[in-house]
């Protein structure tokens, strides 16, 4: 019998995750966020999810208070199912993640450089049509297109991490050395990109209305705006924020994640460090990093540190 943190079960708990934003996508298509009561199987079938895999999304979800089981078979199956409001919050949290370009490009520009490592024989290359099948198709629990595709590949070539075969109808992709070099990393691209060149810790990007520091600046008096009005967090506080920002950020490495999650789980912790004076929204973006980090866990010190940094969010910003 394996190990419950196995890294077997590991992957079908990230898969699972991942059904589970297609169901809940398609949800909100079906229904938007009207309360109601629903056959689990109608939204398997729009999602393109095997009905084969229903008990494992409808379990994860009610185990997150995602959903409420309103009728079940004598085997336990769930007959009839309602979304709750936070199963809901979710959906839309997904849909609006999803209206990202940039977003979605990151997605592919991270997955289809492995899809092509893990599909291309020794000395040969991947064909591109069957990325269709691959779980990067979809992403936030929608699909991708194929224009998207072509752009992020014309990009990943430009950028060395691609060799690239155009043929009509059999475009075939094979990654370069630096491109196997990623996809062996098991950080996301921005990351492993970073590593590549000498680069710079202090940053700043000059916008027209306002500064954005990447990186320490010591002494700086920042101001934003066309009548440089400081902006001071009133909301959280600021000590203890940052406290809780560096104990999220040092879990981190601890835990099992796939390129696209570890790179969704930064940005939120980089969100959820600009949000300390609006709690409301800082909650949510805390609820979508318990999401990620929970079945990221596979070692019990790893399940131990996540569950101390969330009791203390959950302290810090209530709910």
């Amino acid at each position: 019998m394996k190990h419950p943190r196995s890294p077997v079960l590991r992957f079908f708990a990230m898969k699972t995750a991942h059904q589970v934003e297609r169901f809940l996508v398609a949800v909100l298509d079906m229904w938007g966020g009207r309360d109601k009561i629903f056959t689990p199987d109608v939204i398997m079938r729009s999602a393109c999810l095997r009905i084969s895999d229903q008990n494992s999304i409808v379990g994860w979800m009610k185990a997150f208070g995602e959903v409420r089981v309103e009728s079940e078979s004598p085997d336990g199956t769930a007959q009839l199912v309602s979304m709750t409001h936070l199963g809901l919050l979710h959906a839309a949290e997904l849909r609006e993640r999803a209206r990202s370009k940039a977003n979605r490009d990151v997605h592919l520009h991270n997955v289809l450089v492995r899809f092509a490592y893990n599909h291309s024989p020794a000395g040969a290359s991947a064909k591109l049509q069957l990325f269709a099948a691959d779980d990067g198709w979809w992403f936030a629990g929608t699909e991708v297109t194929w224009d998207e595709v072509f752009a992020a590949v014309d990009f990943l070539e430009h950028e060395g991490l691609l060799v690239v075969e155009r043929i009509a109808g059999d475009e075939r992709i094979q990654p370069t050395h630096l491109g196997s070099k990623f996809a062996l990393s098991k950080g996301t691209l921005r990351m492993f990109m970073s590593t590549q060149q000498p680069h710079s810790s202090n940053v700043t990007n000059h916008y027209t209305d306002s500064i954005v520091v990447h990186g320490s600046a010591p002494g700086s008096n920042l101001a934003t705006g066309g009548g440089n009005t400081q902006t001071v967090n009133h909301g959280v506080d600021t000590e203890a924020l940052a406290s809780l920002i560096t104990q999220l950020r040092e879990v981190v490495p601890t835990l099992e994640l796939s390129q696209a999650d570890a790179e969704d789980l930064t940005e939120e912790i980089d969100t959820l460090a600009g949000e300390g004076a609006e709690p409301g929204r800082a909650r949510r973006t805390l609820r979508r990093v318990r999401r990620i980090m929970v079945p990221a866990a596979t070692t019990v010190l790893a399940e131990q540190a996540v569950q101390a940094a969330i009791a203390g969010g959950t302290t810090l910003l209530g709910g």
